[in-house]
């Protein structure tokens, strides 16, 4: 199309509603204004007669000469053709190839747990077969399984997992349903009966980093004992309700020991055994066996070493059977109690971050873990999934407990002289202790009591205790020259034990 007075193609066209002609509109509008016709008809013509004109494609490439007849019209087509059969034939191939090497995979990793049931199997078998032999001899001395080590990473075959699973939710469920109903014991220790805590007792102890509580029969008695990891990795066990004495030791690791756990709960209570978990990479179970005399010596049942790194925290599951493990590799592992097998290990999905802190929830379908990037994680135990996140902390995550009726979570941080509560019903951080004069940057350690009604966090030397959901401060128990590294309350909050820095495990409650 051009312009009827240039004769080009125009840039801006134009069209006149008298003569219909095409003109660019610089020029039209430049003719009109001069004679006030149109050039073509001679008609009067003014600017509001020009009709502007929008125009696509103005020039058109016209075909190449080799692609104008119908022969070279079908070699085209024919070319198309061919490329696009030789791409549909090479994403065959690599479809076929991609087949074959998924299909290699899933069989030997097929293989391979076959294999590794049989050996399992074998190996049951044997240690059966072992101890029919020892049985039939009347040897006394440990079995070789009584001392093993498992270094096991592969995850369980589901068939044992539903199993596990079916024990999880049954006992969620019984628990549950008491739970509701339950309130705290006419013994529990009064309010004012907590405002009064003083010193019962302390312990020289050189330098311990993790605490326990044991209470309840052994050997034919009634057994107080307190067990704490030290820093040299040595475990000791201490008689604190009478006389102090050392009830038995052993160098359980290498290294620290950062946690330590009496197997105190469950269905099958072994009483006496207890769980240590240590820089060394490992977690180890113990026995505590009886001598002549009443005295006790500590055997070593087995060792795990599922994690890559330090592990930092131990929580066991409310059956008794299961123990998770948490590691600065940046896993937690759910371990047998019976074999310490690992039945599987979850990793987070975001990165590596070291755990610090974990814990079970009462039901034991939920586990809390803290990291040293200040976050506060919830694990569906059966899903292995991250839940929920809780974030407000700004340092390491060095407490995590759950209240026994299993709504809230307490959680504290170094480096900030605070306590934080979630409300698991609603996930959302519903109250904040604030330390007053805190005599230390952050709180090490928080833990409600057996009935929800108190909690306790230990900052810098000083363990508070708290009445909650008035979250009035009822004791400030000072007695550590250095800071607290741990603590745990007795039967019914009737006394509280701290193990600190400067040597020493203090026990305070009612004053007899």
């Amino acid at each position: 199309m051009f312009c009827a007075l240039s004769g080009e193609t125009p840039e801006e066209p134009v069209a006149s509603k008298k003569s219909g002609h095409l003109f660019e509109k610089r020029l039209i509008l430049k003719y009109i204004a001069d004679n006030g016709r149109d050039p073509v008809n001679g008609e009067e013509l003014g600017a509001d007669d020009l009709l502007p004109l929008n125009l696509t494609n103005k020039v058109v490439k016209p075909r190449p000469p080799t692609a104008s007849s119908i022969p070279n019209l079908l070699l085209s087509l024919q070319n198309e053709w061919d490329s696009v059969m030789l791409e549909t034939f090479q994403l065959k191939q690599q479809y076929h190839n991609a087949r074959q090497e998924l299909s290699n995979a899933l069989y030997e990793n097929d293989a391979a747990k076959r294999v590794i049931a049989r050996l399992i199997k074998e190996r049951d078998e044997a240690r059966a077969a072992l101890a029919a032999v020892q049985a039939n001899f009347g040897q006394t001395s440990a079995a070789p399984e009584d001392r093993m080590e498992v270094d096991e990473h592969h995850g369980a075959d589901d068939v044992l997992i539903k199993d596990v699973h079916a024990k999880l939710d049954a006992k969620a469920a019984a628990l549950s349903k008491v739970r509701r109903k339950r309130k705290p014991a006419s013994s529990c220790a009064s309010v004012d009966e907590v405002r009064g805590f003083t010193k019962i007792t302390e312990v020289e102890i050189k330098a311990p980093l993790s605490l326990d509580l044991y209470s309840g029969k052994l050997a034919g008695e009634t057994r107080e004992w307190a067990l704490a990891g030290l820093q040299s990795g040595q475990a000791h066990i201490v008689d604190w309700r009478n006389g102090n004495h050392l009830i038995a030791k052993t160098p359980a690791h290498k290294k620290k020991i950062n946690d330590t756990i009496w197997h105190s709960h469950g269905d099958n209570v072994r009483s006496g055994h207890f769980f240590t978990a240590s820089a060394d990479k490992t977690v180890k179970f113990f026995g505590v066996e009886q001598g002549g005399n009443d005295s006790f010596h500590i055997d070593e049942k087995y060792t795990s070493k599922t994690h890559s790194a330090e592990v930092n925290a131990l929580t066991l599951h409310t059956t008794g059977d299961y123990i998770v493990s948490a590691s600065a590799d940046g896993t937690w592992a759910f371990l047998d109690v019976d074999t310490g097998r690992s039945l599987f290990r979850v990793a987070q999905s975001e990165g590596g971050q070291a755990y610090t802190a974990a814990q079970f929830h009462p039901d034991g379908l939920i586990l809390a873990t803290g990291t040293n990037d200040s976050l506060v994680r919830l694990w569906d135990v059966k899903s292995q999934n991250n839940v929920r996140s809780f974030e407000g902390h700004k340092g390491k995550i060095t407490g995590i407990s759950f209240s026994e009726n299993g709504y809230y979570l307490a959680t504290s941080a170094a480096d900030e002289a605070v306590v934080k509560f979630w409300d698991l019903r609603k996930l959302v951080n519903f109250q904040t202790i604030e330390i007053e004069a805190p005599k230390g940057t952050g709180v090490q350690s928080v833990q409600f009591d057996f009935s929800g009604q108190y909690i306790g966090a230990a900052c810098g030397q000083e363990l508070r205790i708290y009445l909650v959901k008035q979250w009035d401060e009822l004791c400030n128990l000072s007695y550590h020259t250095a800071n607290i590294s741990d603590f745990k309350f007795g039967t019914d909050a009737r006394y509280v034990l701290s193990a600190g820095m400067d040597g020493k495990i203090v026990a305070a409650g009612i004053s007899s």
